[in-house]
């Protein structure tokens, strides 16, 4: 089927721009000696997975534990829980910890205490990583602190729990205004592990991380180098980018592999209307801090070219609906009800979050398509515990 026949909204995966941006970060983690385990949150799929497996991926990372139930049911069986943990679902996660290798993410004494506690019952040992803040003030100890230290110490005194290490994540990378402050905070998040891992290993020579786990998309493509001391790193969007990483300077627009395609339903005068609203494209308003008029996406002028339509701007969405305001040149103004176009998401992990599959695309052409796995803990069956066997 050819990629223009598709029904739309429909979310389309370039393959070989999918391949390229997954060999491109493998070799950069080859080359700079440190594991790569991606944050598979981007893009929710298996198939996709399998390709980063192929590359030399060393385990994955997941957002949620419906994330990590859906992927060690696809064979993943190395994962990583890069949210600090959620009290009340120590049921659940002992349960997946029983099958395959997981490592889970505390920043707080009560939750090394309430694992400790459910560990204990379940006569099992976890796996733990302590999240440490680097910058982004969203989670984590602060290194600087001396009871950080208490919370490592004890995750490592717990009978049931094993300190396997730390981890961090300069997400407030996407808030920089260049490259070079993108630089600066991706060595101030190798700065910051590196420091703490060395004060942990002085205050208790057992407390020396086994894993020193850094990452984002911006740090990771705009960064020099990765420092002695760091032993993994963890993006996530590189695999699709999006219209934010180009405008950060963290790809090209023929980086980009993931498009909305949609369909013009209305042409009036000096705008279009799409059958792309807020529930295809989201309303994530991009990297507004540098890029004000940006809209809720970018409209491809020509994708063999990585050419975008800057006459045309995608200035508001309602649920089912996209309003695009053009420009004298637009190319959009010779188009007709009916007329298919592609757009650039301002934040593929968010899109790709609002579809059930990929349309996967190769030469122009929908060879397959990929599931999206969008699952919550909560989606599962509904049972009361007293009726349990």
């Amino acid at each position: 089927m050819h990629i223009h026949d598709v029904l739309t909204p429909a979310a389309v995966v370039d393959l070989e721009r999918v391949e390229r941006n997954i060999a491109s970060m493998a070799e950069f983690a080859t080359k700079n000696g440190v594991n790569l385990r991606p944050h598979v949150k981007t893009h929710k799929c298996s198939e996709i997975a399998r390709i980063q497996k192929k590359y030399g991926c060393n385990g994955i990372t997941v957002a949620t534990l419906g994330e990590a139930l859906a992927f060690a049911e696809a064979g993943f069986d190395d994962l990583t829980l890069a949210k600090p943990f959620v009290l009340g679902k120590e049921k659940e996660s002992i349960k997946l910890a029983k099958k395959v290798s997981l490592n889970l993410l505390v920043d707080h004494p009560q939750t090394v205490k309430r694992l400790q506690k459910a560990a204990r019952e379940e006569k099992i040992t976890l796996k733990v990583l302590l999240k440490v803040d680097c910058g982004y003030h969203r989670c984590g100890v602060d290194p600087s602190r001396p009871e950080s230290i208490r919370v490592a110490e004890s995750i490592d005194n717990a009978d049931n729990l094993v300190f396997e290490g730390i981890l961090t994540h300069g997400g407030h990378s996407y808030g920089a205004m260049s490259a070079s402050e993108i630089q600066r905070i991706a060595k101030k998040e190798q700065d910051v592990m590196i420091r703490f891992a060395r004060d942990l290993g002085k205050a208790r020579h057992y407390l020396k991380p086994k894993t020193v786990s850094i990452g984002s998309t911006p740090t990771m493509t705009q960064t020099r180098e990765i420092k002695d001391g760091i032993t993994e790193i963890r993006p996530g969007n590189y695999v699709f980018f999006d219209y934010t990483q180009a405008i950060l300077g963290s790809c090209d627009i023929n980086d980009i592999a993931l498009s909305v395609m949609s369909t013009i339903i209305g042409v009036y005068e000096g705008r279009v209307v799409v059958d792309a609203g807020a529930t295809a494209l989201s309303k994530d308003q991009g990297p507004v801090h540098v890029a004000p008029e940006c809209g809720y996406g970018k409209v491809i002028e020509s994708y063999e070219k990585s050419e975008l339509d800057d006459k045309a701007s995608i200035q508001s969405l309602s649920q089912e609906h996209g309003k695009i305001r053009l420009q004298k040149g637009s190319a959009l103004q010779s188009l007709e009800p009916g007329s298919k176009i592609r757009i650039v998401p301002n934040h593929s992990c968010l899109v790709a979050n609002l579809f059930n599959h990929y349309h996967v695309s190769e030469k122009g052409e929908i060879t397959q398509k990929w599931k999206i796995h969008r699952e919550r803990l909560s989606d599962s069956p509904f049972h009361s515990e007293a009726h349990e066997c």
